[in-house]
């Protein structure tokens, strides 16, 4: 049987705190051959000093510290510690922390600082793409290159950027856009692209750039501050498109209902009453936030536009009728500190954090308590469940063969949803919806969901937009079954049709 020593460090437990504090790298306890130190106790026990009903002194947790060391031994004697599954597992675990604390925290802080100053405006701009595939050959890309120092050349001696883009641009979406992509902010276009857009003064066209789809350059019309999100409630009279008639008898309805409004009539009840548009009407025409980027220009600007809650608008034009807009609440973008879990998030998601390459840098950032502590802390863990595994759960019998086959003939019951990174639209109208399918169904997977809708909806409440991370199965039969997945897919839904864009990954069966 092995020997067990625990120091006098150990004992002192009970007088000195301070003096433990100051020795995290001295040993604490001895089992055989294996020595603690005391920094891992206290990582420990200030783990569990948080949660809840967690009452134990110092003293009392050391007792448990002990019994479980103890049998973190008695598993490496067993030589569970050999086994091919749980050295797979370990290293599995300890590469992907390795990872997370190999992230250049300098170059972290860099690119959320670049990222936050890139949220303080709002870029309105066009586009030019000349595509090339990636991988393409010498004298393909040499071709494509030609071609858009040509179109940039042209586009610099004075030519119209958007009829350039017109007739020239290989981006699907041109035919409806003319190559506008409207006002963005960080994080709604690739690395690259927002780099250079956001580099460029308005009025210029940016140098040629690169990107996954092919050769770009950038024509920014206007910079403005951003100004947040907002939230507004508005009438809205509609008229047919090309019709002057239809248009006269909405303006004359909007120019009436906004004269009782400055006599004093309720807001909330004219739109309840008069707006023809039903969505938001129903809610006393209040609409969903929504961002500069997220709505038609000329609406947001108005909205914008209005200095204090409360403000209300003169009827205001656009594509699709005319509007009164109120406004309710303006959420200004956070300070960096308030911003900052957002834009770490965003960043890991595009993958614009880098790691530190340097060796002397990477052993400085692993010879790191938190590290250490993580790492051991993890492979106890493994050890633990093993002999555990051995001693308890494989003497359980037939009842385990049972439940095991259970789960291995009912595995989809054990499965969690999917999870989505990207845009989610709902839409409400018909027409938008017919027209939304055709659309991406012809664009080959290369297209901006964002930037359609904002084009062919006729009224804002026709569709919502949200992004973030999401459960894939929405009340819908589980649409990532295919081996590979669609760019977009269409997921009826008991409001409207959903539609989504972004990077999906399949859960693993719970275990």
């Amino acid at each position: 049987m092995k020997s067990i020593r625990i120091p006098a460090l150990l004992l002192i437990l009970t007088v000195n705190f301070s003096f433990l504090v100051a020795q995290d790298s001295s040993p604490v306890l001895t089992i055989g051959d294996e020595s603690f130190q005391l920094g891992e106790f206290w990582h420990v026990y200030n783990k569990n000093r948080h949660l809840a009903g967690f009452e134990e002194t110092p003293e009392q947790f050391a007792d448990r510290f002990i019994n479980y060391k103890l049998k973190v031994v008695e598993a490496k004697a067993k030589g569970l510690d050999t086994l091919a599954s749980f050295k797979d597992e370990y290293s599995k675990y300890a590469g992907e922390l390795k990872s997370a604390f190999l992230v250049d925290s300098a170059a972290l802080k860099e690119s959320a600082r670049e990222a936050y100053s890139n949220m303080q405006e709002l870029v309105n701009a066009s586009h030019l793409l000349i595509t090339l595939a990636e991988g393409a050959l010498p004298q393909d890309t040499l071709k494509a290159y030609n071609t858009i120092a040509e179109l940039r050349s042209r586009a610099l001696a004075g030519e119209d950027f958007n009829l350039l883009a017109e007739n020239y641009s290989q981006d699907p979406s041109v035919v409806q856009n003319r190559g506008s992509l409207g006002y963005f902010s960080a994080f709604r276009m690739i690395y690259p692209f927002e780099k250079a857009a956001f580099a460029t003064q308005a009025g210029s066209v940016s140098p040629i750039i690169r990107t996954d789809f092919g050769y770009h350059i950038i024509k920014v019309h206007e910079r403005i501050p951003n100004k947040g999100k907002i939230r507004v409630a508005h009438i809205m009279k509609m008229y047919e498109a090309n019709r002057p008639d239809s248009e006269l008898r909405a303006k004359e309805a909007i120019d009436s209902i906004y004269q009782v409004l400055k006599e004093g009539e309720s807001f909330e009840k004219l739109a309840a009453k008069f707006s023809d548009d039903k969505n938001s009407s129903d809610r006393r025409g209040e609409m969903y936030p929504f961002t500069m980027a997220e709505m038609y220009p000329d609406f947001a600007l108005a909205a914008f536009n209005l200095e204090s809650d409360g403000e209300v608008s003169e009827p205001v034009r656009t594509a699709y009728g005319w509007h009164i807009i109120k406004r309710i609440e303006l959420t200004p973008v956070g300070s960096f500190e308030d911003e900052l879990p957002y834009i770490t998030n965003m960043l890991s998601r595009h993958g614009r954090v880098e790691s530190v390459s340097d060796k002397e840098a990477q052993n400085l950032a692993l010879d790191n308590p938190a590290y250490r502590y993580l790492v051991n802390e993890y492979y106890d863990g493994l050890l633990i469940f093993e002999i555990s595994d051995r001693e308890i759960w494989q003497n359980v019998g037939k009842d385990t063969l049972a439940l095991q086959e259970y789960y291995r003939e009912n595995i989809r019951e054990f499965t969690p949803a999917p999870l989505m990174t990207g845009t989610v639209c709902e839409i409400f109208d018909d027409r938008l919806f017919r027209k939304v399918s055709k659309i991406v169904a012809n664009s080959e997977g290369s297209y901006n969901l964002v930037q359609i809708l904002k084009e062919n909806a006729r009224k804002p409440e026709q569709f919502k937009l949200d992004e973030g991370e999401f459960a894939f199965v929405l009340n819908a039969p589980n649409p990532v079954e295919v081996a590979v997945l669609p760019a977009s897919s269409v997921l009826k839904q008991y409001k409207g049709a959903l539609f989504w864009q972004g990077e999906v990954r399949e859960s693993e069966p719970l275990p």
